[in-house]
C-alpha cells in the first residue's frame, strides 16, 4: 500500500502504447518529456515486437504475454479456415467476437483476482469473454479522440475512491502510426505527431506530480512495432514472373507488406503450395538469389525464432521482404498513375530488424532510477505487470517470469 499524503493507493500501472514509434525516434530530439522520463526512470535499449510486427497482433501480445501464433490474432485482417470467416479490425461488431481472441489480457487477470482495471481504446478491449472478466471501465475505440482527452479519463479514474480505482490502466494512441503510413516514418508530419504525443505525456506527468503520484504509479510507455520507409524504387511485381496459371492458384493474400498466400480451395493444397513456392523461388532467382530482397517459406519451414508456425490461421506460404521493400502486383500500384508509392511507411517485416524495434520507457517505484534494460521481447511485459500488481499471471510465453533483464 502506498500513500500520497492524503489517500492510500494500491500498486498501479498505467500502460500507454504509442503505435508505430521506432526505438530510434527517441534520439531525434523531438521527445523531451519521454527522454526525461527515460533518464529519471528507466528505458530498454529496445523492445522486440512479436512477428508479425503489426498493430493488432502486438497489442494483444503485450497484454497477454503470448505470441500471435498462440493467441490467434495473427494480423489486422486474416481468414480462419476452420471458422470459414475473416477477422477485419475495421469491422468492430464482427472483430470483437470472442471467437477470435485467445489468451487472457492483463485486465481480465486483474479483474478475475478482485482488482479494478480500466482500458481506453486498446485493441481487443471491447471483447466480451465468457467468464465475464471484463475491464471495470472501458472506452471503446473511436478515431480522432485527442491524447489529452484520454489521459484526462485516466486521471479521473485515479481520482476515484480506492475501492473504485483501477490498478491497471491501458491507453492506446494511434496518431504517430497513422502519420507514418501516410507520410513516412521520418517525415515532418510524423515527427510533429510524435512531438504532440510527447507533449501529452509531459502533461500527464505534470498531473501525476500535482497528485504526488509519480512515486506511486508505475508509468510504462511502449510501442507495438517500428516502421520502415517505403519507396517506388523498392518494389517487386510478382505478377511479372508468375504465369497466369500460377496467379490463378492464389485465392487471397494477407499480411502486407509480406505476401501470405492461401491457395484456391478447389485445388490440391499441397500441390498448389509447392507450385507457388517454386514460382516465388524462381522470382527470387531473378532478383539475385540469396541476395534477393525477400525470402519465401512454406509454413512448416518458417524460422522457429519467429514463433509463427503453429496456428491454422497462418497461411501455408509466406513471402517476407526486407525492410522497406514491397512485393506487390501491378493491380496494387501503377507507377504511371502515381509516382509516389503508398503507404509511405510500412511495418510487418522481420521483427528482429532494427527498423522494427519498439520502445519501452518506465518511471515509478518498481525499479530504481536510471535503470537500463537489456532488449527483451514484448511477451515478457504481461508477467512483469502482473508482478507489479501482485496478481498471479495466466500461462504465457514469457521466459523471465516477469523479471526484465537489467544492464545497470
Amino acid at each position: 500500500m502506498y500513500n500520497n499524503g492524503t489517500h492510500d493507493y494500491h500498486p498501479t500501472v498505467i500502460l500507454i502504447s504509442l503505435d508505430g514509434v521506432v526505438s530510434h525516434d527517441l534520439v531525434l530530439h523531438v521527445t523531451p518529456h519521454l527522454s526525461s522520463l527515460a533518464d529519471k526512470g528507466g528505458r530498454a535499449h529496445w523492445m522486440t515486437p512479436s512477428f508479425p510486427p503489426i498493430t493488432f497482433p502486438n497489442h494483444w501480445s503485450l497484454v497477454t504475454g503470448l505470441y500471435p501464433e498462440a493467441h490467434g490474432i495473427i494480423n489486422n485482417v486474416f481468414w480462419d479456415p476452420v471458422l470459414n470467416d475473416t477477422f477485419n479490425y475495421k469491422n468492430p461488431k464482427q472483430s470483437w467476437d470472442v471467437k477470435w481472441w485467445g489468451g487472457e489480457p492483463i485486465w481480465s487477470t486483474v479483474s478475475r483476482q478482485g482488482k479494478k482495471s480500466g482500458v481506453i481504446m486498446w485493441p481487443g478491449c471491447s471483447t466480451s469473454f465468457p467468464d465475464g472478466w471484463q475491464p471495470s471501465y472501458v472506452v471503446p475505440f473511436q478515431d480522432g479522440i485527442p491524447f489529452d482527452h484520454k489521459t484526462d479519463i485516466a486521471l479521473d479514474w485515479l481520482d476515484l475512491p480506492i475501492q473504485d480505482r483501477p490498478q491497471f490502466i491501458g491507453l492506446y494512441v494511434p496518431e504517430v502510426d497513422q502519420a507514418g503510413h501516410r507520410y513516412g516514418p521520418y517525415a515532418n508530419e510524423t515527427l510533429t505527431q510524435l512531438n504532440l504525443a510527447d507533449a501529452s505525456i509531459g502533461r500527464l506527468v505534470k498531473q501525476l506530480e500535482a497528485r504526488n503520484l509519480t512515486d506511486i504509479v508505475q508509468l510504462m510507455i511502449v510501442s507495438d512495432h517500428g516502421m520502415s520507409a517505403t519507396d517506388a524504387s523498392r518494389l517487386i511485381f510478382y505478377d511479372d514472373e508468375l504465369t497466369k496459371d500460377e496467379m490463378d492458384l492464389i485465392l487471397v493474400t494477407e499480411m502486407a507488406p509480406n505476401v501470405a498466400i492461401w491457395p484456391q480451395p478447389n485445388v490440391d493444397q499441397e500441390e498448389a503450395v509447392g507450385r507457388l513456392y517454386d514460382a516465388f523461388s524462381r522470382l527470387r532467382d531473378v532478383h539475385g538469389g540469396d541476395q534477393a530482397p525477400f525470402k519465401v517459406y512454406k509454413r512448416e519451414d518458417i524460422p522457429k525464432r519467429l514463433h509463427f508456425r503453429d496456428n491454422v490461421r497462418i497461411p501455408p506460404l509466406l513471402v517476407i521482404p526486407h525492410p522497406g521493400w514491397s512485393i506487390i502486383t501491378h493491380a496494387e500500384y501503377d507507377p504511371a498513375k502515381d509516382k509516389v508509392y503508398h503507404p509511405r511507411g510500412a511495418h510487418g517485416y522481420d521483427n528482429l530488424s532494427p527498423q522494427s524495434r519498439a520502445i519501452f520507457i518506465t518511471h515509478g517505484p518498481f525499479w530504481p532510477a536510471e535503470t537500463i534494460f537489456y532488449p527483451f521481447w514484448n511477451v515478457e511485459l504481461y508477467h512483469t505487470i502482473a508482478n507489479i500488481l501482485d496478481v498471479k499471471p495466466s500461462a504465457n510465453n514469457g521466459t523471465t517470469r516477469g523479471i526484465l533483464p537489467i544492464e545497470s
